[in-house]
């Protein structure tokens, strides 16, 4: 993840483009988990030449997102339920290290910012908008991991983040998931204003958990389904 100043946003290359709009047809689906990668057609599709694509699914590539198999070409990553949980416990302990760096110097109008963001993400569960849910959520995640201030941190926990929805979404809502989910938005707010780091830092780590059980429990669906 490239960091910019936002004051003066920076002209992004082309292999930054092409980056991005691969990215974003992996999250689309248009490119499925686990699927080959058509080299040309995406070329084509995109008006590129190869060695700026090539050098894009490089990046891609070191992100975790693509595979890059010897004589066969490309494939988007999928991931086992290991590999899911695995994430999942690494991005709870990154969230919660930002959480430590964040707290004692995050200002009160960056909280309510984090609240206004929380507030939209829960109401948008309650109505069983699950996309609106999860691009919140998400942004919640990355504004706490913004005011941490260390880069090396952001860059890895954007990366992290990226497998993360690879890994899948969650498409059916889940009652208890809401309840414990909307419940849980007004005592992470509270933690950040009393400044309680370590109370912070554990209702957002079981915030996390919620969601990775919902995940988790789709791949034993998938299993016994088989």
């Amino acid at each position: 993840m490239l960091i910019e100043n936002p004051e003066k946003p920076r002209k992004r290359t082309l292999r930054e483009r092409i980056y991005e709009e691969v990215v974003r047809l992996i999250l689309a689906g248009e490119l499925p988990s686990g699927g080959w990668v058509d080299e040309r057609r995406v070329i084509d599709r995109l008006r590129v030449s190869r060695t700026p694509f090539r050098e894009a699914i490089g990046i891609l590539a070191k992100g975790g997102l693509i595979e890059i198999k010897p004589y066969r070409g490309y494939y988007v990553r999928s991931f086992s339920d290991r590999e899911t949980a695995d994430l999942y416990e690494l991005f709870k302990r990154l969230e919660c290290f930002a959480i430590e760096l964040a707290v004692p110097q995050i200002s009160d109008r960056d909280i309510e910012g984090l609240k206004n963001i929380l507030m939209e993400a829960d109401s948008a569960l309650q109505r069983g908008d699950l996309k609106t849910f999860a691009t919140r959520d998400r942004e919640f995640y990355e504004n706490i991991a913004g005011q941490s201030g260390n880069s090396a941190l952001i860059e890895v926990l954007a990366r992290v983040s990226l497998q993360m929805r690879l890994c899948g979404t969650i498409t059916n809502l889940n009652p208890e998931f809401a309840e414990r989910t909307g419940h849980g938005g007004d005592d992470i707010i509270q933690a950040f204003k009393a400044r309680d780091a370590l109370r912070a830092a554990f209702l957002v780590r079981a915030r996390i958990s919620h969601t990775q059980e919902v995940i988790l429990a789709r791949f034993a669906d998938e299993t016994e389904s088989h």
